[in-house]
C-alpha cells in the first residue's frame, strides 16, 4: 500500500484547517477544571468506607445539620404561644419538622459549597467552615472530645491559608465539599433505614422515631430524594459553571 497516497487522499492538511483551536482549548480547560471534582466524589466515597476518618470528617455534618435545628429550637421556644393541652402533640410536630429542616439545609449547604467551587471560592469555603467551628464551640459543643475535634478540624483548614498554599486549598476545599455532599445522600439513606429498624425494634433510634411506620418511612423517602435531587443538580448545573 502506498501510505504517501494515503494520506493525501485524506487530505489531512484540510481537515487541520477546519478544526477551530480555541474551541478545542476551551473543551480541554473545562474538563482539566471538572475532573478534579469528580475525582474527590470518588475519594469521598472510599473515605466513607473507612469507619475513622467518616467519623472524623462527617462531624461537619452532623454540627451544621445540630446547629440548624439548635437555631430553630431557640426561635421557636421564644414563642410562647404553646399551649399547654397542645404541648405534646406541637412537641412531636415541632421535633419532625425541625429535624426535617435541618437535614434540607444540609443538602443545600452542599449546592451552596459546590456553587463556591464552581466559582472557585475556594478561600471562603474554607473560611465558613471555620466560622461554623468556632460558633459550634462557643455556643453548642461542651464535650472535651467535640472541642479537640473541632480545634483540630479548625487547624486543618487554616494551616494552608496561613501558609498561603493556593493548591492544597483548592484540593481541600473541593474534597469537603464532596464529602458533604456524599454524607449528606448517605444520610437521607441512614434515615429511611432508622425508620424501618425502628418499626422492628421499637427502641432503635431514629430521627423520627416519634411517628408511625408509614410517616416516618415517608419523611424518609422524601429526604432520600431530595438529597439525590441535590446531588443531581450540582452534577447536572452547577459543575457546567466550571
Amino acid at each position: 500500500m502506498n501510505f504517501t497516497s494515503f494520506f493525501d487522499n485524506m487530505n489531512i492538511a484540510n481537515l487541520i484547517d477546519h478544526v477551530n483551536i480555541p474551541i478545542v482549548m476551551d473543551h480541554l480547560n473545562r474538563i482539566s477544571q471538572v475532573w478534579p471534582v469528580f475525582v474527590y466524589l470518588f475519594i469521598a466515597l472510599i473515605v466513607i468506607t473507612i469507619p475513622f476518618l467518616r467519623g472524623y470528617f462527617s462531624l461537619s455534618n452532623t454540627l451544621f445539620r445540630e446547629g440548624i435545628k439548635a437555631i430553630l429550637e431557640g426561635r421557636m421556644a421564644s414563642n410562647n404561644v404553646t399551649r399547654v393541652t397542645e404541648e405534646v402533640g406541637n412537641t412531636r410536630l415541632k421535633h419532625t419538622l425541625i429535624t426535617y429542616l435541618g437535614y434540607t439545609a444540609e443538602s443545600l449547604a452542599a449546592i451552596g459549597l459546590f456553587y463556591l467551587v464552581a466559582n472557585q471560592n475556594y478561600h471562603l469555603i474554607l473560611y465558613l467552615l471555620i466560622g461554623l467551628l468556632i460558633v459550634a464551640v462557643l455556643l453548642w459543643v461542651r464535650r472535651f472530645w467535640g472541642i479537640l475535634w473541632a480545634l483540630s478540624f479548625i487547624a486543618l483548614m487554616a494551616l494552608p491559608i496561613y501558609l498561603k498554599y493556593e493548591s492544597v486549598m483548592m484540593h481541600l476545599s473541593i474534597f469537603l465539599a464532596a464529602f458533604f455532599l456524599i454524607q449528606s445522600m448517605l444520610n437521607g439513606l441512614q434515615v429511611l433505614r432508622q425508620s424501618l429498624l425502628k418499626h422492628r425494634n421499637p427502641s432503635e433510634p431514629g430521627s423520627f422515631r416519634s411517628l408511625k411506620l408509614i410517616p416516618a418511612m415517608m419523611f424518609g423517602l422524601i429526604l432520600l430524594g431530595q438529597s439525590l435531587l441535590s446531588g443531581y443538580f450540582i452534577l447536572s448545573n452547577i459543575l457546567r459553571l466550571l
